[in-house]
């Protein structure tokens, strides 16, 4: 089943944020992973990066003193020194949980989900692009990233047929993504932080389904201050209630939600269909 067949038969497709991470649980390990299929989610977001000697792993970079308790940027390690790093847990105590090659994840993750790779321009991008073309997952595997000149056209030439979703914050981004031909765009990221931006606007969604292209909202809460969707978001939906965040994202018919609380938000829409 491919995306958009995926999309039609669900109504709404739940992307979960890292995997379903807490407690013991890193993010971006296979077991916070496991959790968020058992939960149900169909996309899993994780993040990638390449070490020093050329070695990926699923890990979101910058975040390596507050998870791992190091100074160094796990990009500038190499792949035997990463090996024996473990992650924090939620109470900052070892979780006996190391980071985790992203071979390990793809094979895990193979047949089960569509897959969400974030972060890829953060390394080589071309670097990533054949290395996502050489695990044969092209009808899992949505790769993602900001518009930019040199990142399309290295996708162009490097991406095959790998799905692509652009992170879109302003109108004008969409159409330079879609000036490139060569790119198998299969969906956009809309990222805004009032509704004032026109890409929040129905009309823009309505477009973006004229063009066959799927519209993914983030639910996601990230730090105080910063909206990825006007507020609409998971912590509105937990302590105002889903009818102010989700429940919003539901009717202006989003077509992919990713959030940190798959599982609430699962309840959610199969309370909402019940009514």
């Amino acid at each position: 089943m491919n995306l958009k067949e995926a999309k039609a038969e669900k109504g709404v497709l739940i992307a979960g944020h890292r995997g379903n991470w807490g407690g013991n649980i890193p993010p971006n390990t296979i077991a916070s992973y496991k959790a968020a299929l058992m939960l149900g989610v169909d996309i899993i977001e994780s993040d990638i990066l390449e070490s020093r000697d050329g070695v990926f792993y699923a890990y979101h970079s910058g975040e390596e003193r507050q998870t791992l308790g190091i100074g160094s940027l796990l990009s500038c390690l190499t792949s035997d020194e990463i090996d024996k790093l473990v992650y924090r847990n939620s109470i900052f105590n070892q979780s006996g949980i190391g980071v985790e090659r992203m071979d390990d994840v793809l094979s895990f993750l193979k047949g089960r989900c569509f897959i969400n790779i974030d972060r890829g321009w953060k390394c080589s991008w071309s670097n990533t692009l054949r290395y996502l073309r050489s695990a044969g997952m092209d009808d899992q595997i949505i790769i993602k990233s900001p518009p930019g000149e040199d990142l399309l056209t290295a996708l162009e030439k490097e991406g095959g047929n790998l799905m692509y979703m652009a992170i879109i914050k302003e109108a004008g981004q969409y159409e330079e993504v879609r000036s490139h031909k060569g790119i198998n765009l299969v969906a956009a990221e809309t990222n805004y932080q009032s509704v004032d931006n026109h890409i929040s606007s129905d009309s823009f969604i309505s477009r973006l389904h004229e063009d066959g292209i799927l519209v993914w909202a983030n639910a996601l809460k990230l730090e105080d201050g910063k909206n990825l969707a006007a507020g609409w978001d998971d912590d509105s939906s937990i302590i105002n209630g889903p009818d102010t965040g989700w429940g919003i994202l539901l009717e202006k018919n989003y077509d992919i939600i990713q959030t940190d609380w798959p599982s609430l938000l699962i309840d959610y829409i199969r309370t909402r269909s019940m009514k």
